[in-house]
């Protein structure tokens, strides 16, 4: 309800608790809640101080699953302020868990904001290969984006051209871009020309 005030109030509260028990787990949480707040009122540096302080009893605790979650949300946080490579850091970091533990949503889904902060930087060449591999894992694991990467792929293709587009996903997939994904890519490209 956009309520900030109130939901700092009862985290707060709930913090307290968790300190006071010497629950530091449970109050990680708490902090995480913290900086999703602070964030949402574009309060960044407040945000990250949240982040890290969850992010710090996660690592102390072992629990490199959780602390991926933090990463995920300090490169959020670099990417919001354009801090673009502190932003490919925590993503890389945050990728590097989920790909450990196998969980390919997740991992997806990071490598989604991780081509995007390499568009920004118009560094589009490591884009296209982020999104190659973000989709070969929607193909063979998740199946739920395989569109949306395969309208960041059209976008790539335009930036390139097709010839540098076909250049990288050889090297990637060890083949050219052919069949279905090539006409799905292709036509995807052509909208977003008659789009601009």
């Amino acid at each position: 309800q956009r309520q900030f005030d109130v939901a700092v109030d009862y985290y707060n509260k709930a913090l307290k608790i968790y300190e006071d028990a010497g629950d530091l787990y449970s109050a990680a949480d708490e902090y995480h809640h913290l900086g999703r707040v602070a964030e949402e009122q574009r309060q960044f540096d407040v945000a990250v101080d949240y982040y890290n302080k969850a992010l710090k009893i996660y690592e102390d605790a072992g629990d490199l699953y959780s602390a991926a979650g933090e990463y995920h949300h300090l490169g959020m946080v670099a990417q919001k302020q354009r801090q673009f490579d502190v932003a490919v850091y925590y993503y890389q970091k945050t990728y590097k868990v989920f790909e450990q533990f196998r969980d390919w949503r997740k991992a997806s889904q990071t490598l989604g904001k991780w081509g995007r902060v390499l568009e920004a930087q118009e560094n589009y060449a490591e884009a296209l290969q982020i999104y190659i591999h973000a989709l070969a894992i929607e193909i063979k694991h998740h199946k739920v984006w395989i569109g949306h990467y395969i309208n960041e792929l059209a976008r790539m293709l335009k930036q390139l051209g097709e010839r540098q587009f076909q250049a990288i996903w050889c090297e990637a997939r060890g083949e050219e871009c052919a069949g279905e994904f090539r006409e799905a890519i292709w036509t995807a490209r052509d909208r977003l020309e008659t789009e601009s």
